[in-house]
């Protein structure tokens, strides 16, 4: 028994003719007449005098009918229940978020959803690229925020911000008194990257290319997933490092200085919210996004002309 075939019993009763019921219900007489026989074979009791003129129930048919239309008000009961629950901002959101974007965007938006929605718990977890797909993937996140582009199967992305890349250069940096510095004037061993596999890494050194320089050198090896942690390692040493926009925002006043244009780069990173293509949460990812950008400086929402850098992330 289906509820497919409790929905083609109600409207047989209604309108008392395969034919009239059939076109009702949008679908072939033989159809109809199939379903409403499976029905009766199943039952084992014949719901239909089709001798009668227009069909009319039999007394069991009847008895049935009328629990027949409980169960689908039930049903229609509960879809109600459903539209409901997905319009309000009740439940628990799983995020995941990339090291290099979470302590820079996280502290602008997470007081203003917690107003905003109360009663939304939002579980956050700091992940490389590929651990958040993977998670999508196995339903252990709702969403997540990532650089894009990625080509992986059976996601979506949806943009939320765009933004640019600046150097953090040593004030005891040759370059340190310009205002703006044009990467091919730098020594190799001047750059400090973030650690392999790390997708800004992947946009620094397509940069570095762009200005036709080779992969840095330094006299010493440091690996880290945290651009906080290089740029401490230039403040004390004489090197420099790229940080994107949003990094920019939070720099002590006096370290302001340290902060430089990069000539000759039309080029900026793309941010988005990646979930599965089946989204069960949407109104939730939306009000999240919604307040990502209402946090946001409004120059960083709008896709620029310029370059979308690539984040060299292939989960094929």
């Amino acid at each position: 028994m289906t509820l497919t075939q409790l929905r083609f019993l109600l409207a047989l009763e209604r309108y008392g003719s395969f034919v009239e019921a059939a076109k009702s219900l949008s679908v072939t007489q033989p159809a109809l007449t199939i379903q409403i026989k499976n029905l009766e074979d199943e039952l084992g009791i014949t719901l239909f005098d089709r001798n009668k003129k227009p069909i009319i129930l039999t007394e069991a048919g009847d008895i049935f009918a009328e629990q027949a239309r409980v169960i689908m008000l039930e049903v229609e009961k509960a879809k109600n229940l459903l539209d409901q629950f997905q319009q309000a901002h009740i439940g628990v959101l799983n995020l995941g978020i990339i090291p290099t974007i979470a302590p820079y965007l996280l502290p602008l938006f997470l007081k203003e959803f917690q107003e905003r929605y109360p009663e939304v718990r939002l579980n956050l977890k700091e992940m490389v690229t590929e651990e958040i797909i993977i998670a999508l993937k196995n339903g252990e996140l709702d969403a997540g925020i990532v650089a894009t582009p990625i080509k992986a199967k059976a996601m979506a992305f949806s943009p939320l911000f765009y933004e640019k890349y600046f150097l953090y250069v040593s004030e005891w940096h040759p370059l340190f008194n310009r205002d703006s510095i044009d990467l091919s004037e730098l020594d190799e061993g001047d750059l400090w990257l973030l650690n392999q596999g790390n997708c800004f890494r992947n946009q620094v050194l397509f940069i570095c290319n762009l200005a036709k320089k080779s992969t840095p050198y330094t006299g010493f090896n440091f690996e880290s997933t945290s651009i906080e942690s290089l740029k401490r390692i230039v403040e004390f040493t004489k090197g420099a490092t790229v940080i994107p926009e949003l990094a920019t925002l939070n720099v002590p006043v006096e370290k302001e200085e340290m902060i430089k244009q990069i000539d000759n780069l039309q080029a900026v990173r793309e941010v988005s919210i990646i979930t599965n293509k089946t989204v069960v949460k949407s109104h939730l990812i939306e009000s999240l996004a919604e307040t990502i950008k209402h946090s946001l400086p409004s120059g960083m929402l709008k896709k620029p002309s310029h370059q979308i850098l690539d984040s060299g992330i292939r989960l094929i």
